[in-house]
């Protein structure tokens, strides 16, 4: 018989010194004893808690009782950082147990190769770009999801901080350089997009295997750092056919510190078991202490009281048995005991301060010479050391006191020590490419950049303090996981070095993401860099700049409109703002504003450049065609995007626009050959999918138009906007029963989803079912009163109800909600008061209309309308109008769904 492995042995050993959590073991084993197919079987458990109270010893154990009943499992911890990483842990795991997941690595390694040439192209391109260098590759990048969740070190330490434009600007030239470099689409579409492309294979590799095993089991352990980029993928791997179909037998563990989103899991009570691991009772600390060999009644009661039951102070305490006076001493010696060497316990103490561990950052912790590989060894082998098969960290009920130790007692040496870390990070940084380096996707380069961050922070928080903050606009307008790293960064300093300026910033963003990490809760966010003291001007500007865009992806346009105000204060002249400015009012349906604050932005831009580079004329010019489309303008707007794409040619957004007017226009091959183009650059647009979806519709081809749904489908970008585009297309036909349970499924999705509101009420309408059509459009004035489609429709019902005064009613409203600032209620209103003879009230109406868009031709055409049959009426003629050759009549705009109405897409296309 084999003599057992060192690591055999460890493994016995604490195996036989587990104590407790017998509910935990048995509930995990009768699941593994029974068969998928029992009510009672759960594939899903979920274990949260604090840190220190086990969890990671359980999920061990419970691995462990897996592999006994016969199953083939893999463990992920928090040093991966995205989904092909996981599957790759994963696929050397189920290797090494001899169930090799061939065809899933061979497509990894396509996935690495492709992800690797597609970025030393990109590098290479920007060489004689625009400078938009690192800002280009890292958007895509992190829209790609190759880094997975946190920020991008090419941006910065996220600095200088980039504008968003020039970031979906180069991102869209990444996608075309792709489709350009590689002959085969789904090579783009796997560095773009790699999840539809790999988890298909998964999945068949895993079944696979589970048709030949009991079991496969998952275990994806520190899950509160990795769930901001798994939680998503998991749940669509397992309870949906996104992905393919999963084996029966796969049972998942989630083990962190937090509960499972409600969200994303609160649909699966019955196939998911939540744990809520508390810590050891008194009765359990002292099993486990038997099991130990400790007896002593006063060092079990020390124990008992400076654990508090966290089995990870029981473990290290149970270890210096007999000291009767722990009340007395430091955590550190009660930790390392007393009697440690001076060696070992200074290099327990100088190894406490970096977040993660390995040679060279130990070596540069200690300065010690000698080997730093037997110096790692030591250190890992210490009880409180954990991480497997990624970076070993002191847990943090260990690591406080240690560093609260250091930076007390030694405060030269602590600083000092950080330093040498803090410049160990950044020459990898450097080595990995630096600040202009391309490999993004380099787990390892994002590393070396954040502890950079950390150290500095440590070290010299005064002077690093303010560099850090003026990057979290950057971080902010990048996403949720960008800004959640950026602050968890500052948090984690803050929390280390004692600086009470640091701790508090890093404990108020973390409070504002933790309460709203979407656009919403990022605005405010940004709001702290912009209101408190400890910016530079410059960094306060970009903060500001920050918020307003973010105010606006909230649909807050008062307060962004507010805060561009603030940056004309801050820097004036800037065109940027103007143009914002005008996009902003642009969203308020203002467009007169929107068109003069479009002057303003030329004007400023002609004014700071003699010669105005072409990528900001395209953008001005495009802007102009997009407000000229949303004023129902569609000819001019196929010029002023057609100017547009002249100076950008082949850009994504604009042909997409332009294809909207297209459509608007009636002309849909015309907006197919657009989305095709649009497409062909960057075959992940989700609003081209779904624009051309409306096309390919409007030309009959219902095939093709629900092919490009299911493929805007597997984007998993808003799955309720693709639901509500399918029930579109039943609408349109006049399958008004489907159109309604579409509907129904896409509020299902995302019960906020109020265009959906709008879709279905013409479908109720449309079916008779005149209260519930009411009801719904109640809904979505309730949730959004200056929802003006839907305040019109209303009117429009009550006008076929003959109920003219509830009809005139409704104009009001919409004229007060909307602040008197738009031209179409005014309008609406005039032609509902004139067909009543009430034409004083309805010339009044169109004047308002024509003060506020003087050069809104269809307005003008209607007000001379309905102006020579006030003159009719008055000389006792026939008072019916004669309209127009080219004039719209009440009904076209009453019932207009392209410009102000409930057409385009439910992207507002």
């Amino acid at each position: 018989m084999p003599r057992p492995s060192l690591q055999d042995l460890i493994r016995r050993r604490r195996q036989g010194a587990f104590v407790g959590r017998e509910r935990e073991l048995d509930l995990f084993a009768r699941n593994l004893d029974g068969a998928p197919s029992d009510p009672t079987h759960r594939f899903l458990f979920h274990v949260h808690g604090v840190g220190g109270v086990g969890k990671s010893t359980l999920v061990r154990e419970w691995e462990r009782l897996a592999v006994g009943r016969g199953a083939v499992t893999a463990y992920v911890d928090d040093s991966v950082h995205s989904v092909p990483e996981v599957m790759a842990v994963v696929a050397e795991q189920f290797a090494r147990q001899g169930w090799p997941l061939k065809a899933l690595e061979k497509r990894l390694e396509v996935h690495r190769r492709r992800v690797h040439e597609a970025l030393a192209a990109s590098g290479a391109d920007a060489g004689g770009g625009d400078g938009d260098g690192a800002s280009v590759v890292s958007s895509v990048v992190v829209r790609a999801g190759l880094v997975g969740v946190g920020m991008v070190p090419g941006v910065g330490a996220f600095a200088p901080v980039v504008d968003g434009e020039r970031l979906a600007r180069g991102a869209d030239r990444f996608a075309a350089s792709l489709s350009a470099r590689f002959r085969d689409q789904d090579d783009v579409r796997l560095v773009l997009d790699p999840l539809p492309a790999l988890s298909p294979v998964l999945l068949a590799e895993l079944g696979r295997v589970a048709e030949e095993v009991p079991w496969a089991a998952l275990f994806f352990d520190t899950y509160e750092n990795t769930a901001p980029f798994l939680d998503a993928w998991l749940r669509d791997l397992t309870t949906t056919d996104r992905y393919g179909q999963a084996p029966g037998n796969l049972v998942l563990t989630l083990a962190g510190r937090n509960r499972p989103d409600p969200v994303l899991w609160g649909d699966h009570p019955d196939l998911t078991a939540r744990l809520a691991l508390e810590p050891l009772t008194e009765n359990e600390t002292g099993r486990l202490l038997d099991a130990r060999g400790i007896h002593d009644e006063d060092a079990r009661r020390a124990v008992w009281e400076g654990s508090a039951g966290l089995p990870v102070l029981v473990t290290t305490l149970a270890d210096h048995p007999g000291d009767t006076v722990l009340a007395g001493a430091t955590a550190v010696d009660r930790f390392l005991g007393r009697d440690a060497p001076p060696g070992q316990r200074e290099a327990a103490l100088a190894c406490a301060l970096p977040r993660t561990l390995d040679e060279d950052v130990c070596a540069a912790a200690t300065e010690e010479p000698g080997d730093p590989a037997a110096l790692f060894a030591t250190l890992t082998a210490l009880p409180f050391v954990s991480g497997r098969e990624g970076a070993p960290r002191y847990h943090d009920v260990v690591r406080a006191p240690m560093l609260h130790l250091r930076r007390t007692t030694a405060p030269a040496r602590w600083r000092a020590a950080h330093l040498r870390l803090a410049a160990l990070h950044e020459r990898r940084y450097e080595e990995l490419g630096g600040a202009g380096g391309r490999d993004e996707a380099d787990p390892a380069r994002l590393h070396a950049r954040l502890e950079a961050a950390y150290h500095r922070l440590c070290a010299q928080p005064a002077t690093a303090l303010p560099e850090l903050l003026a990057e979290g606009a950057t971080a902010a307008r990048l996403g949720a996981a960008p800004a959640r790293r950026w602050a968890r960064t500052l948090a984690d300093a803050g929390r280390d070095n004692g600086d009470a300026a640091t701790r508090g910033w890093g404990a108020d963003c973390l409070a504002v993401l933790d309460e709203d990490d979407g656009p919403k809760g990022r605005a405010r966010l940004a709001g702290l860099l912009v209101d408190r003291p400890g910016l530079g001007e410059p960094a306060r500007a970009e903060a500001l700049h920050a918020r307003a865009a973010l105010h606006r992806e909230a649909g807050a346009l008062a307060k962004a409109l507010a805060d561009y105000d603030r940056l004309d204060a801050l820097r004036p002249g800037d065109w940027r703002t103007a143009l914002e400015r005008a996009v902003a009012h642009r969203q308020t349906g203002a467009y007169a504003a929107a068109l003069a604050h479009l002057d303003e932005a030329e004007s400023r831009l002609a004014a700071d450049e003699a010669e105005p580079d072409t990528p900001s004329l395209a953008r001005l010019t495009r802007e102009r065609g997009e407000t000229r489309r949303h004023l129902g303008q569609f000819e001019e707007a196929v010029t002023l995007l057609g100017q547009a794409l002249d100076l950008a040619p082949g850009d994504p957004g604009t042909l997409v626009s332009r294809a909207s007017a297209h459509l608007s226009l009636g002309r849909p091959e015309l907006a197919v050959d657009d989305l095709d183009q649009a497409l062909g650059g960057r075959p992940d647009h989700f609003w081209a999918l779904l624009k051309r979806a409306r096309a390919h519709d409007s030309l009959g081809d219902r095939e093709a138009a629900l092919a490009d749904l299911a493929r805007a489908g597997e984007l998993a970008q808003d799955p309720a906007v693709v639901i509500g585009e399918r029930a579109e297309i039943h609408r349109r036909a006049g399958e008004h029963a489907l159109a309604l349970a579409a509907f129904d499924e896409a509020i299902a999705a995302d019960p906020g989803y109020l265009w959906a509101y709008g879709g279905r009420a013409m479908a109720h309408q449309a079916l008779g079912d005149l209260p519930a059509a009411v009801a719904d459009l109640h809904h979505a004035l309730g949730e959004k009163p200056d929802y003006l489609w839907a305040r019109l429709r209303l009117a429009e019902i009550h006008h076929e109800q003959g109920a003219c005064e509830t009809e005139f009613q409704e104009y009001d409203w919409a004229v007060v909600a909307t602040g008197g600032r738009l031209a179409r209620p005014y309008v609406l209103r005039a032609q509902a008061r004139a067909a009543h003879g009430r034409h004083e009230s309805a010339l009044h109406d169109f004047e308002e209309a024509l003060r506020i868009e003087p050069g809104d031709e269809r307005v003008r055409e209607l007000a001379e309308e309905w102006a020579r049959a006030h003159v009719a009426a008055d000389a006792g003629e026939d008072a019916t109008p004669e309209p127009a050759a080219e004039a719209p009549d009440a009904t076209s705009w009453r019932r207009s769904e392209s410009s102000w109405g409930h057409g385009g897409t439910s992207a507002g296309w």
